[in-house]
């Protein structure tokens, strides 16, 4: 007797996929070109403008930044993808602890259009490619959350060393 029981698949469905591109891409036009700078036509973010609030701002930025990168996860990008895509946060995280200098850095950067540009690439090829191993995904994913976290807990040591010096 054949069982009746839903097979489960390796691939994300195709509404999962179409959500996953939804949330990044209005999470990189929100942090990334929200905002239309009258008289010059420049389009800015909001990270820019929430960045201004030392340290807070930052990693604020980078939370919504890390909801890019777990949709990546979600829809099984391979490890390289999610490693780019950690690499661009956690440079946005660390420059953006820079006064000025960092937010002139996340205007030019824009770290989540370019995670969203990396999801997106890995979304289109996901029909015809095979998903990593199970085994590489998890590795994969478990560096790049404790990449993740070092970088937060570092952005943390570096703000708070900052606002001592600026402050205390």
């Amino acid at each position: 007797m054949p069982s009746s029981a839903p097979t489960r698949t390796d691939r994300p469905s195709a509404e999962q996929i179409a959500a996953a591109r939804r949330f990044a891409r209005r999470a990189a036009w929100f942090l990334d070109s929200s905002i239309r700078i009258p008289v010059v036509g420049i389009r800015i973010g909001v990270q820019p403008i929430i960045s201004l609030i030392p340290v807070a701002g930052d990693v604020a930025g980078f939370v919504v930044t890390l909801g890019i990168i777990g949709q990546a996860v979600r829809m099984k990008a391979p490890p390289g993808t999610l490693a780019r895509m950690a690499g661009y946060a956690v440079l946005d995280l660390f420059v953006g602890l820079v006064p000025v200098a960092g937010d002139a850095v996340d205007f030019f950067l824009r770290a989540n259009t370019r995670n969203c540009a990396l999801l997106e690439r890995h979304l289109d090829d996901l029909e015809g490619k095979p998903s990593p191993p199970a085994w590489k995904r998890r590795l994969g994913v478990l560096l790049v959350a404790a990449a993740l976290l070092t970088a937060v807990w570092l952005a943390w040591v570096a703000g708070s060393a900052l606002i001592g010096a600026l402050f205390g």
